[in-house]
């Protein structure tokens, strides 16, 4: 997506009112950008599982949660990686989908590198630091997209 996606995205957002609707918006812009990468993507019925989507590169099916977040406090943006009360685990997820809205930019964090963590915190403007999680920004190679593993699709 380039400048027109971002636009698009910015209106989506200033749209929403709730954390719900704030949630499928993230999970619309997770399909749009995976699906434009290559990946496949469905969605469970209903809201029962830990995780959002199921992303198949065609070799497996990945199980992941996406979260996201609008705001800055500290130059620093922050998700917090659970659900209702506990922390996601390697029996409930594969990887968490953190979408830094403002800068339309997302990681992909396979769950191994952020439990037991429940608060994940993400500095992408700060030049100086190179914080915990930048290995995984733009990361789409992990999920198996050929065209992020070719260059192509960041």
């Amino acid at each position: 997506m380039e400048l027109e996606g971002a636009i698009w995205v910015a209106e989506i957002w200033a749209a929403a009112d709730t954390r719900k609707k704030l949630g499928e918006q993230a999970e619309a812009v997770f399909l749009s950008k995976a699906t434009g990468m290559g990946l496949s993507v469905a969605k469970p019925w209903g809201d029962s599982e830990r995780y959002d989507l199921i992303v198949g590169s065609g070799r497996r099916l990945w199980r992941v949660q996406v979260k996201s977040t609008r705001y800055v406090g500290e130059r620093r943006f922050s998700i917090t990686a659970r659900g209702c009360t506990a922390a996601y685990t390697e029996d409930e997820i594969d990887f968490l989908a953190v979408y830094i809205v403002p800068l339309d930019l997302w990681y992909l964090i396979p769950v191994k590198a952020f439990t037991p963590r429940k608060c994940l915190r993400f500095y992408p403007e700060d030049k100086s630091s190179r914080g915990r999680y930048e290995k995984y920004r733009e990361a789409w190679w992990r999920i198996g997209s050929t065209e992020a593993r070719a260059g192509r699709g960041l």
